[in-house]
């Protein structure tokens, strides 16, 4: 996967004689202008894996990736409208003060195109007569098949459903399409999804080679969050469950999950390599930061100070949990002094990966996207949200907090009723997966997003739950893209 994803995609786009129309308009409908037919470009088994880099693309860590650490794009805007994550970067992200007319060229909306792009590949490589074993074929329609629905997936995430193209006879027309039902739009994602899952591989976990592509771990992890994302709480505990069977397990140290690559709790990351660097420690660290007190992690020129864990919530782990030792609140500075940040910074330094060193900004830490203790922790939500907090729902909360504390050290969570078990895993889940682009999803799930801001003596209001389609696209549209709710003027 790093060799395929080293290729350009322009050099991919031009081989397929391929146009993406783009201009002030393009956001709204992505219109694809092809050629490509399987007599002109599907030749080879070759010709399918190229094919793929263009649907792969946003799956990146550089700068315009949805997994880079700037804040406009998924991992991490995820994180910093939450109590968990705070950025001076986009203040309106932070600050609840954002509209419309901000988001004109948003680059995660704008992925509504790779969608558009899978369409058509997905009805060209299905309808190739190319020499291609029937199984390699299916697999890569597969994949594509797969990242069609993760993309839909993050749309769903932040704007509700969209108006993505579906048909491939209508890639080229001029016709604005309204968005979709929710219903469909989700029915959309789950049938791409089952149809995909028989030709996968099962995982890649230890193939350096194939490590990034969608797999079957990958196409249940995005039908989990979907069921989680829509409650569908007997669905989510049935996919859940099939994870649990795959073979994948807990890391014994917390850290290693992020140091070790291709560990078999990482069930999806985003492969760090030369076209793809990964830039968050520089995001996060402070500048002026020369190493860790005990001189683990080092870094020669210092960071952005970008992002920060507020005090308030850094205390919310406790001093003999195991995790609270990938977030820093002191340092060594260029002159070897320690700088207590609780004292000279706004909020705890989550550095997460432990286990570097050199001068950055780019880092080639893979960026995990989806890991064995979310699969856990969400069958257990899922059991709570329909039989209470079951014993099998505690045994598989308690796989995931034995890891973080000595036994005699772990807060009990025995006896808690449904309500007290939901709002313990809610932390849990914020404690164990910071940094990770979840908080955002997490609380609104739980009702708790625009409460907890209102606690911030933020101006949050329900319809902060979705952003805004962008203004452009409802210009363009003229009627037929209808806005969100709370954001039309």
């Amino acid at each position: 996967m790093k060799r395929l994803k080293n290729n350009l995609l322009l050099g991919f786009l031009a081989s397929l004689g391929m146009v993406l129309i783009v201009g002030c308009s393009d956001m709204l409908e992505p219109k694809v202008y092809t050629e490509l037919t399987p007599d002109t470009f599907f030749q080879s088994p070759a010709d399918f894996e190229n094919a793929l880099v263009g649907i792969y693309d946003p799956f990146s860590s550089d700068w315009a990736g949805l997994y880079n650490a700037d804040p406009k794009n998924y991992l991490l805007r995820g994180e910093v409208s939450t109590d968990l994550f705070y950025t001076p970067w986009y203040i309106n992200y932070s600050e609840f003060t954002w509209g419309p007319a901000g988001f004109n060229g948003d680059q995660i909306y704008d992925k509504i195109r790779t969608v558009a792009l899978a369409t058509d590949l997905i009805d060209k490589m299905g309808n190739s007569d190319v020499d291609i074993s029937q199984d390699l074929q299916a697999r890569y329609v597969a994949e594509a098949k797969t990242l069609r629905a993760f993309i839909m997936y993050i749309l769903l995430d932040y704007w509700g459903p969209v108006n993505p193209k579906l048909d491939p006879e209508t890639l080229s027309d001029d016709e604005i399409i309204p968005r979709m039902s929710e219903e469909a739009y989700v029915q959309q994602m789950l049938t791409d999804l089952d149809e995909a899952i028989p030709n996968l591989d099962d995982k890649y976990n230890g193939d350096a080679e194939n490590w990034g592509r969608m797999s079957k771990g990958v196409a249940r992890m995005v039908k989990l969050r979907i069921h989680m994302h829509q409650k569908n709480w007997a669905e989510a505990e049935s996919v859940g469950k099939e994870l649990m069977n795959m073979g994948y397990s807990l890391m014994d140290d917390y850290e290693a999950v992020f140091n070790v690559e291709q560990n078999q709790e990482i069930i999806y990351a985003v492969p760090a390599n030369g076209q793809s660097p990964n830039y968050y420690l520089t995001e996060i660290l402070p500048p002026g930061f020369r190493s860790s007190v005990d001189g683990s992690i080092t870094d020669g020129d210092g960071g952005w100070y970008g992002y920060w864990i507020p005090w308030e919530f850094y205390d919310k782990f406790s001093d003999n949990d195991a995790r609270k030792e990938t977030i820093l609140d002191e340092y060594k500075d260029s002159g070897g002094n320690t700088i207590d940040a609780r004292a000279e910074h706004q909020g705890a330094i989550p550095v997460k990966f432990t286990e570097f060193e050199g001068n950055g900004p780019d880092f080639s830490m893979d960026q995990p996207v989806f890991r064995y203790a979310e699969v856990l922790l969400s069958v257990a939500e899922a059991i709570n949200e329909q039989d209470g907090p079951t014993a099998e729902a505690l045994s598989l909360a308690n796989q995931v907090r034995e890891r973080s504390f000595d036994p005699a050290d772990m807060p009990s969570w025995s006896g808690l009723g449904q309500e007290a078990f939901r709002d313990s895993l809610l932390l849990e889940r914020g404690r164990e997966f910071y940094a990770e682009g979840l908080r955002r999803t997490d609380l609104i799930r739980h009702g708790e997003y625009i409460n907890r801001a209102q606690d911030r003596g933020l101006n949050a209001e329900d319809h902060h739950v979705l952003y805004p389609i962008p203004q452009e696209v409802i210009t363009e549209g003229d009627g037929t893209i209808e806005q969100n709710p709370g954001y039309t003027q």
